[in-house]
């Protein structure tokens, strides 16, 4: 595009001026002007956008606009982008103000088109994609223009043109609906070029319709689509019309087209027409080739044009350059389309990479929260021992107390019914257990724990008071603890009653509350013992002695479970 002149510039900035400040609109008239020329004049906006100095600017949307406007503008220049700072903050702004939907549209899709430049495709997809879902169902032109980018993109994929084919036909229809010729022509003209192998009728057609708008609406965009037209005519042998095609591009629009690839359409045509004369004045005017592709198409018309002369030499030469030719340009394909695929392994891997990590944060973040509950807990439960810790001795003398006054109660109904001293002696055994678990639990000075409360001192203490009664237990009493204990232990009491008849009742009866787990000081007073060393005296003789086994109570109760399990 051509700029406009300086006078029209400032006129058109102070006609915005005066309009945008009648309607109340909050940007800078510079970049609102600027905006307006974006369309038709990309150069002269971004002439005017350069002009607005960042300094001048008083709010956050002005600057926001300023590089969203300066990033669109420099890409419809063709200026290749090298950074993406300033739409990123374009972008950033925009995220946080949900008011600018057209706006965060816009820097979506410059953010991909950047994307792109820099050679990250896929994250140029991404942006390409946030922007198709942000932009309202209304905003048709840019919503053509991201199927456009989107269609592009897939264009340059392996496998992906039917994915290509169905947005560009997505962006014909958006394009229609905001009446945007030019940009209407460019997604026909692709869409004819996707089709041209696979769907060569449609191809033409679109191609077709394409020139037409060109035609009647800007010139300048038809010879884009006829090239493609003349090389889809030319593979369907409709060389007469190819060739036709052809010539116009090269006596009308060759400044704006690849020359080298429309005389071959031309030349070719020529030479399925039997012209051969006319062929080799249009390969007299060739240029020469600028890369494989050139190279290729004039191998092969050279070795077309000597097998119509009957030159076999020039036509085996030819034929072989036109092979490793194409050898080298399918190589480099493939080469293109590995690096793709490597890309997209790599990219793949580091997704699982980063979710590996926020799994390990996650794990990480768990532990350190509980770790420090942990430590609060304890933190708490240790003020709260040492806060008590002044007031055991009292406690365990209060404690103590209480004790003989439970034991002595017990005594006096000693002579109740059986039921009730069951329930009594459960009650004795409960009580004893629990006091004791008490104190022990309210100090943390093992030594005075010893003085104070220990429970072997304290019952040679009720012993000498004469405090201890000797009771016998009922037998219900002894017949749910070896229930239980058969129970637990996978019939342990049965097994032992049935293997080992020596073992007497009392016998039995201590094996059950060893099995139990019962303290030395309960079994003593359950079994009426004189005092707890008795009671380890008596598991030993009941092993060794009177089951004649060498080993200990607990081996002999771990391998009985072993071997049921």
């Amino acid at each position: 595009m051509k700029r406009l002149p300086l006078v029209i510039l400032l006129a058109v900035v102070a006609l915005v001026a005066v309009v945008t400040g009648c309607g109340g609109a909050r940007y800078d008239s510079r970049l609102a002007a600027a905006d307006s020329l974006m369309h038709d004049a990309p150069d002269s906006a971004l002439a005017l956008v350069e002009a607005v100095s960042p300094a001048s600017l008083t709010t956050d949307g002005d600057r926001a606009y300023r590089d969203l406007l300066l990033t669109q503008a420099r890409y419809r220049c063709y200026i290749t982008a090298t950074s993406d700072s300033d739409i990123n903050r374009a972008l950033d702004y925009y995220r946080r103000h949900s008011g600018e939907r057209e706006k965060l549209t816009r820097a979506y899709i410059y953010k991909g088109a950047v994307m792109e430049e820099l050679g990250l495709p896929d994250s140029a997809m991404l942006y390409y994609k946030h922007a198709e879902a942000n932009a309202a169902p209304d905003d048709y032109f840019n919503l053509g223009y991201i199927k456009f980018r989107i269609a592009e993109l897939y264009q340059n994929q392996v496998s992906q043109d039917s994915a290509a084919i169905t947005r560009l036909q997505d962006a014909i229809q958006c394009f229609t609906l905001s009446q945007d010729t030019s940009l209407m022509i460019s997604a026909l003209g692709s869409l004819g070029a996707i089709c041209g192998d696979l769907y060569p009728d449609s191809a033409i057609l679109y191609l077709h319709r394409a020139v037409q708008l060109a035609e009647q609406y800007n010139p300048i965009l038809q010879y884009s689509p006829k090239s493609t037209l003349a090389g889809i005519l030319l593979f369907q042998k409709e060389y007469d019309l190819a060739k036709k095609l052809a010539l116009d591009i090269i006596q009308n629009g060759s400044e704006f087209c690849n020359e080298t690839q429309y005389y071959y359409y031309a030349a070719m045509s020529y030479i399925k027409l039997g012209q051969i004369d006319s062929a080799k004045i249009i390969m007299r005017m060739t240029p020469a080739p600028v890369d494989a592709v050139d190279s290729l198409a004039f191998y092969n018309l050279t070795a077309e044009l000597a097998r119509i002369e009957g030159n076999h030499q020039l036509y085996s030469d030819n034929l072989a350059h036109s092979k490793s030719t194409a050898i080298q340009i399918l190589s480099s394909s493939k080469e293109g389309e590995l690096i793709q695929e490597e890309s997209n392994f790599i990219q793949s891997q580091e997704k699982e990479h980063n979710k590996i990590i926020r799994k390990h944060n996650s794990l990480l973040i768990l532990l350190v929260s509980c770790s420090v509950i942990l430590i609060v807990i304890i933190s708490t439960i240790a003020l709260r021992l040492n806060t008590r810790n002044n007031s055991i001795k009292k406690e365990t003398e209060i404690l103590k107390g209480e004790l003989e006054q439970t034991i002595t109660r017990l005594k006096q109904q000693k002579e109740a019914a059986d039921e009730s001293v069951s329930e009594l002696v459960s009650l004795r055994m409960s009580a004893i257990q629990e006091l004791y678990r008490d104190i022990r639990i309210k100090s943390t000075d093992d030594e005075k724990v010893k003085k104070v409360i220990s429970l072997s001192s304290l019952m040679k203490s009720l012993s000498e008071k004469r405090l201890l009664m000797d009771l016998k237990l009922k037998n219900s009493f002894w017949e749910k603890m070896r229930l239980s204990v058969d129970g637990e232990f996978n019939g342990i009491v049965t097994f032992v009653e049935k293997n080992y008849p020596d073992l007497s009742t009392d016998d039995i009866n201590l094996f059950c509350l060893l099995c139990a787990k019962m303290s030395p000081q309960i079994i003593r007073l359950c079994m009426n013992f004189d005092n707890a060393k008795t009671v380890t005296n008596y598991r030993s003789k009941i092993i060794k002695k009177k089951m004649g086994l060498d080993m200990s109570f607990d081996e002999f109760v771990k391998k009985y479970m072993d071997r049921e399990s």
